[in-house]
């Protein structure tokens, strides 16, 4: 890759082809040189969705994992803000990806900051999912021994007795259903009985949280566990993607080998 420069290897993370597989690795093996560039990338998109949303999927979603895997803290309050639009731009800007991985990216750039993600979460003109992901991110700072038990309980009663009292606005009720589940999947048992109501006030899915007896007796159930995820290997992650298939007859490095970092 001695060929191209740092720009441009961070522009071939868009080709959907073995060349954004070497990419990747080149990145991660000059980290210090790249965190710069990829932190650009999503200041770019910030600073011009429309044009981002052009040049969709573009670099935006590699440059976000490999942040992730990189454990950079400076991409924490960026990411929180590439969410905090509406359902049709988020959807646009991110795609499935939403819900397959920013959670885990959130978590993985976590800066210390536990307010940071508070603005989202009861910012009712964002997108529903979007505000339902920060909710499981901010449950995983939780996990991970951030946010006190205390803290943790008193900001779900906030939401459910507060924020989100009352007649709700479209699509909402998946933010009090990720609520309800993360509560669950912490064993923060304390809050059953206000969870509970919820059910009545039919504003948890019961797809996803099971019949409210359900809920309410299967906090020690093994099956709604905390899924504890970590982004350490963008290339597997990509690839789940199909993200360098692209052009996958270039035959120069079909048979490369991943390497792990």
């Amino acid at each position: 890759m001695n060929e191209f420069s740092d720009k441009q290897i961070v522009s071939m993370l868009a080709s959907h082809s073995l060349w954004a597989k070497r990419a990747c690795r080149e990145i991660l093996r000059r980290k210090e040189d790249f965190i710069p560039l990829l932190l650009a990338v999503l200041d770019d998109t910030l600073a011009d969705i429309a044009a981002a949303l052009d040049d969709y999927p573009g670099t935006l979603f590699p440059a976000a994992l490999l942040l992730a895997q990189m454990r950079e803290k400076q991409a924490y309050p960026r990411l929180a803000a590439l969410i905090n639009f509406d359902d049709q731009t988020v959807n646009s800007l991110w795609g499935d990806s939403l819900t397959q991985h920013y959670n885990v990216m959130l978590r993985d750039t976590f800066n210390g900051d536990t307010l940071a993600l508070k603005p989202l979460i009861e910012n009712r003109s964002a997108g529903a999912w979007s505000r339902a992901i920060a909710v499981l991110a901010w449950g995983m700072h939780y996990h991970d021994g951030y946010i006190s038990r205390e803290e943790a309980a008193a900001y779900f009663r906030r939401l459910i007795h507060e924020v989100y009292a009352g007649k709700l606005n479209h699509n909402e009720d998946v933010v009090l259903t990720h609520i309800a589940m993360n509560i669950r999947e912490n064993r923060l048992e304390e809050l059953i009985e206000d969870v509970l109501p919820l059910y009545k006030r039919k504003v948890i899915d019961p797809d996803m949280c099971g019949s409210s007896k359900e809920y309410a007796e299967e906090f020690n159930n093994p099956l709604f566990a905390f899924e504890d995820r970590h982004i350490d290997n963008v290339i597997d992650e990509l690839n789940i993607w199909k993200w360098f298939e692209e052009q996958s007859d270039d035959e120069e490095f079909e048979n490369e080998e991943d390497e792990e970092f």
